[in-house]
């Protein structure tokens, strides 16, 4: 009896074993995750380690050893222990799950669908398989499927980050084929998500309410009144700003006869009140974009002084003046407006239907005036075109953004490399802060984006625009994020007296006078080895908006007045002409129209200028990072992955698809390890 009584205490004792030891390593690995320490991550992979020595077939610490090596970057190692437990155990749903990671990591999206659908068929409870299988559909390029495996977890996974953000970023793909009262109730209940980028519903939405008002370029059947009170569109005017002519045309239709009939009672009638609030927001939101006739705007200045006069009073209260204010901020921003500063002193009461939108045109415009009072500054530039190019960004400080998106947390250094695996296979620091600057930042979501989602990162963040640069630091306060930010020019940015591991400047070498100019200061403010992230202007892509600024023969417009012009100039004349440009979501707000079309400076590229311009500065070419639908072209065309596509090979590319590089060639070089300024 003895014997078998001593085996059980023997097989017991391991068993307590392993567990503690798996116990030991879970705790170590999370505190390694916490602290980013390299250290610990090497000791829970060596507790891990000896409690599979202690058991072999303990699946939950085959797991956990899978799951370390691929947090350390060993993603081979990784793919050993996932391949070694689903061995013993083929419906082991942690070990499928840990599986699709790796794929992903390897960027095999295939094997990456294969795991997560298999950890899905088994338990849609067990892991968080059934979300990654739709983000791997949304990878894909399988947006509907994408869409409809994301409607079904918003169901019962509406608190997810990852749900919410990543279900409207795959509706942005979507157009409603027919009127639905489902999906109309579903996109009511997406609006009141936390912490989402709205603009992602507006082609669902858009397209959704057309078939709802039989909305065509012919006109609208339905009843002022009736649209006037449907939800949807409320909703919408108050989320994003809308981007279709269509659209555009409607509302400014119902814009003009509120604001005729309006006027001369000098009150709002109660059916409108909605949309005429619904207005004021979608002017907040595109700044006053839309064309405003003589007729229109000398009404709306009358509102103005008769508004003055009632705000000298003392007593004033929000009844005195709410419905005056309104129907000005149906057409501009009140900021514009001379009666702003009088309304800040006065700080009055608002009722609740008016509360955000008084907060968004008051309150906020206050807290960034006095941000960027505080901001450092390298001093003043004598370069004229930065000059001219601060000038336009501090009256239309572009782009204005309201969500940071959704990203898993990530290290910078291993997403370039799984990126780029054959160009940065050395580019392995452990650990240690990254000193990044982005330079040229804006209002700043780039700058926010790499503090929030890379690890170890330290961010500066430079501009020439002292407004962009306070809408980026509101942005940063409320989302607790610390970044450096500064006032100045590239060409001065010796004057950081810090040199950086990583810089990006997207979107900003070809506004400058001389972009080699402006590359080679980045150079010098880049540590040897480092990385740098440029995106530039494609001749290619951009030939309609040459043709444009051609057309205009110098004159392009500078002030909104102008701006507002030109843009119904352009709406007014044959659509075919500038189809391409009425796509593109920037043609519809102030700033970003400015920025699309009628920017002071700019220069254009194709890729053999590319090339020179990064060989003429020393730096080692890495890669460009694909567009959307090049995966595929380059299948097709090529027949290989883009991580292996040559700048010649780009060039095959573009020339067989010009707007391929719409959103600007984006790529990444190196500085020499042994570069010498």
């Amino acid at each position: 009896m003895a014997t078998p009584l001593t085996s059980m205490q023997t097989a017991q004792s391991q068993r307590l074993d392993h567990h503690t030891l798996v116990d030991a390593a879970i705790r170590c690995y999370s505190n390694a995750s916490k602290r980013n320490e390299p250290e610990l991550l090497a000791k829970a992979y060596q507790l891990a380690y000896q409690a599979w020595q202690s058991n072999g077939e303990y699946i939950p610490g085959i797991n956990l050893l899978a799951r370390i090596a691929t947090h350390r970057g060993d993603i081979s190692d990784a793919q050993h222990w996932v391949d070694l437990g689903l061995n013993l155990n083929p419906e082991s749903t942690g070990l499928l799950y840990s599986g699709g990671h790796i794929a992903l990591t390897r960027n095999n999206l295939d094997l990456a669908e294969e795991y997560f659908q298999s950890a899905s068929r088994i338990s849609r409870v067990s892991t968080k398989a059934p979300i990654f299988l739709a983000h791997v559909k949304l990878l894909k390029g399988e947006y509907v499927e994408a869409f409809q495996h994301y409607r079904e977890l918003a169901k019962t996974h509406a608190d997810d980050p990852q749900v919410r953000n990543k279900l409207l970023e795959a509706a942005s793909h979507i157009i409603a084929d027919f009127y639905s009262q489902e999906l109309e109730e579903e996109i009511l209940r997406w609006f009141d998500f936390d912490d989402v980028d709205y603009n992602d519903l507006r082609s669902l939405t858009g397209s959704l309410l057309k078939h709802k008002l039989k909305l065509s370029e012919s006109g609208c059947p339905i009843e002022p009144a009736v649209i006037a009170q449907d939800p949807l569109l409320l909703k919408a005017m108050s989320h994003f700003y809308f981007c279709d002519p269509i659209f555009e045309r409607l509302l400014l239709t119902l814009r003009q006869s509120i604001l005729l009939s309006s006027s001369r009672k000098l009150s709002i009638d109660s059916e409108y009140l909605p949309l005429v609030i619904a207005t004021a927001h979608q002017i907040e939101l595109n700044e006053s974009v839309w064309y405003i006739s003589q007729q229109e705007q000398s009404l709306v200045d009358q509102l103005v002084s008769l508004a003055e006069k009632i705000l000298t009073l003392d007593t004033v209260k929000s009844e005195d003046i709410s419905g005056i204010l309104l129907l000005i901020m149906m057409y501009q921003p009140l900021k514009q407006q001379r009666i702003y500063q009088r309304l800040v002193d006065l700080n009055i009461a608002w009722p609740d239907t008016l509360t955000g939108l008084m907060s968004v045109a008051i309150h906020q415009v206050e807290e960034m005036r006095i941000i960027g009072e505080r901001l450092p500054s390298l001093g003043t530039s004598d370069n004229q075109t930065s000059k001219k190019v601060q000038s336009q960004y501090e009256e239309h400080p572009y782009p204005r953004w309201t969500s940071l998106g959704y990203n898993h947390s990530a290290d910078y250094y291993a997403s370039l490399q799984a990126l780029f695996p054959n160009q940065l296979n050395d580019l392995k620091p452990t650990h240690g802060r990254i000193n990044a600057l982005v330079a040229g930042c804006g209002t700043g979501r780039h700058a926010l984006r790499l503090a929030r989602y890379f690890d170890r990162m330290q961010v500066t963040a430079m501009d020439l625009s002292v407004t962009s640069l306070s809408y980026a630091q509101w942005q940063a306060q409320r989302y607790q994020l610390d970044i450096n930010f500064i006032q100045g020019d590239i060409l001065l940015s010796e004057r950081l007296e810090q040199t950086f591991d990583v810089i990006e400047s997207s979107g900003v070498l070809h506004h400058m006078k001389d972009p080699a100019l402006g590359l080679e200061a980045l150079v010098k403010q880049l540590n040897p080895g480092g990385v740098m992230k440029l995106a530039l202007y494609s001749r290619q892509a951009r030939t309609l908006v040459s043709e444009l600024r051609h057309e205009l023969q110098g004159n392009i417009p500078e002030t909104d007045t102008d701006i507002r012009c030109a843009r119904e100039t352009l709406l007014q004349q044959n659509s075919d002409n500038w189809g391409a440009i009425f796509q593109s979501s920037d043609f519809y707000s102030i700033s970003a129209c400015r920025d699309l079309l009628f920017h002071t400076q700019e220069h254009v590229f194709d890729l053999q200028q590319v090339r020179r311009l990064i060989e003429n500065a020393g730096l080692e070419w890495v890669g460009i990072v694909p567009p959307a639908g090049a995966r595929q072209l380059a299948a097709d065309v090529l027949k290989l992955e883009p991580a292996y596509l040559t700048l010649n090979d780009w060039h095959t590319l573009e020339q067989i698809e010009p707007a391929l590089f719409a959103g600007m060639y984006q790529f990444y070089v190196r500085k020499p390890a042994g570069h010498i300024h």
